[in-house]
């Protein structure tokens, strides 16, 4: 339902990441707040939460983006640059040529040849990438709900949260501490909703922000650059074949 008042990339790569690093402190106000469960004051505050949230969700999607130049340079380059270069393994010779053919076919794009990637790998580097914003465009008018744009969210999510991890943590922590300050000044159990929710945030942003997330953004955003240059082919060629018989019927009308 959410979606159709929200873009999907918007809600899952932005939202749904602000969402996590902000839970320990939604559950520590409701639960410290108990006016906050009233239904009135409840959709009230949901509705400030939501635009909240939105807020978050840009402060996110900046921190994943200053940290995507460091982890391509970690990579040995964007995936979708890397994927195209001659001297990559990834995809084979055959298929980077029929690439090539497609992009100039489309675009009327060439790319650098092997002998000038390697006597300028840099201009080389910017030639693919700006072939690659071309594909993006191309996918986004020919197939917007593709598995590439699926993955695209999905990288988009696990960059924007690995690059708000350090937020992350620092919101479980001072969530944690407000939840066993309150928990010691009321003298209630310690194994309350804020706390536990506090604790397994705090965990979750250790183990996953700085062992899992690491390599499955890594894994992600190649997966993501291999369906987009091979669904750009596909399509490509799906647009040549479908063009074939209209050509063949106009020759045999005249």
């Amino acid at each position: 339902m959410i979606e159709k008042f929200i873009d999907e990339y918007e809600l899952k790569a932005r939202i749904a990441p602000g969402l996590i690093v902000a839970l320990p402190a939604l559950v520590d106000l409701i639960y410290l707040v108990p006016v906050l469960g009233n239904w009135p004051v409840f959709a009230a505050g949901g509705i400030i939460t939501l635009v909240l949230l939105y807020g978050l969700g840009h402060v996110i999607r900046a921190a994943g983006q200053q940290l995507e130049p460091v982890l391509w340079k970690q990579w040995g380059g964007p995936p979708s640059t890397r994927l195209m270069r001659s001297n990559d393994m990834f995809f084979g010779a055959e298929l980077k040529n029929s690439i090539r053919a497609a992009l100039a076919q489309e675009f009327a794009i060439t790319l650098p040849t092997p002998v000038e990637q390697k006597k300028d790998p840099s201009g080389s580097d910017k030639a693919i990438a700006d072939a690659f914003e071309r594909v993006r465009g191309f996918l986004r008018r020919s197939d917007p709900t593709g598995v590439w744009q699926k993955n695209n969210i999905e990288y988009g999510f696990s960059r924007n949260l690995l690059g708000g991890r350090m937020l992350w943590a620092y919101v479980a922590v001072g969530s944690l501490v407000v939840a066993i300050w309150h928990t010691a000044t009321n003298h209630s159990g310690f194994l309350n909703p804020a706390v536990v929710v506090s604790c397994l945030s705090l965990v979750s942003a250790g183990y996953v922000g700085w062992r899992v997330l690491p390599k499955a953004t890594k894994r992600v955003a190649e997966r993501y650059a291999e369906l987009a240059w091979t669904t750009f082919l596909q399509v490509s060629k799906d647009r040549t074949q479908a063009a074939v018989p209209s050509r063949v019927g106009l020759e045999e009308a005249t």
